[in-house]
């Protein structure tokens, strides 16, 4: 009931996923990422202990093939899960296990995995790999989200509408670009993940700058004469003497 994509730019060193279910928040559990390292995907009856495994020893350095290897020592539950990975180097490795009952498949193209489980049709993933690999040129997120569009159209999972839909993208500092998530979509939760996206817009890197230069980040005008007022009508100008100290801040419109 989970098709996804995990990929890389190899010109930025980012590394993404998208993602998309009929189940409650799949952006919680099944994503892990390692900026420069590599990523994992963790489904069907998703045991999250098993992505973040993944990702530590790909941040250690581990091959695809050794993370997998890992992952599936590790429990005794692993002929239930679908677990994908991506390494440093654009390897591959994929685990379907013996125990899932319906249709599933994955398909690889250059830095990408596409994988799937409760699909309607084996050729799912081979249409989301293949419009990945169609954008060579776009920016990493935008090229997991027309995977996760194409497997949609191409026939996505069975059963319900798809409830909620993710989409994360690595950064420098341990600081994401992006990490989207449609928890519980009042309509088809690919459409409303692309809206969001468009909404965010560049804001992973105003995001940025705040974490790691938070001085150079000037104070919204607005916000900080509202504040002032609220502190006056308060009268709480002792506790927070915001506006005696007002040079301590540069303010823009």
């Amino acid at each position: 009931m989970t098709f996804s994509l995990v990929g890389r730019c190899a010109r930025t060193g980012a590394y993404g996923a998208a993602i998309t279910t009929s189940d409650l928040a799949v952006g919680s559990r099944c994503v892990g990422l390692a900026h420069g390292k590599g990523g994992v995907l963790s489904q069907h009856r998703t045991d999250p202990r098993l992505r973040d495994l993944g990702v530590r020893l790909l941040a250690e350095g581990a091959s695809a093939d050794a993370v997998l290897t890992e992952i599936c020592g590790s429990t005794p539950d692993i002929e239930w899960r679908q677990v994908g990975v991506i390494d440093a180097q654009g390897r591959i490795a994929v685990h379907h296990g013996r125990s899932m009952y319906s249709i599933y498949s994955h398909a690889v193209v250059p830095d990408c995995l596409a994988l799937g489980n409760i699909l309607d049709n084996p050729e799912v993933p081979v249409a989301m790999a293949e419009a990945f690999a169609g954008q060579p040129q776009a920016p990493l997120a935008e090229r997991l989200l027309a995977g996760l569009e194409a497997g949609r159209e191409a026939g996505g999972e069975v059963g319900d509408r798809l409830l909620s839909a993710a989409l994360r993208v690595s950064g420098p500092h341990e600081i994401d670009l992006c990490d989207l998530r449609i928890d519980i979509a009042d309509g088809d939760a690919v459409h409303q993940l692309h809206r969001l996206y468009e909404a965010w817009g560049g804001r992973g890197e105003a995001i940025r700058k705040v974490a790691l230069s938070p001085d150079g980040v000037p104070v919204n005008r607005a916000l900080f004469e509202a504040s002032i007022a609220r502190i006056k009508a308060l009268d709480l100008t002792d506790r927070f003497p915001t506006e005696r100290r007002r040079q301590a801040w540069t303010l823009t419109e």
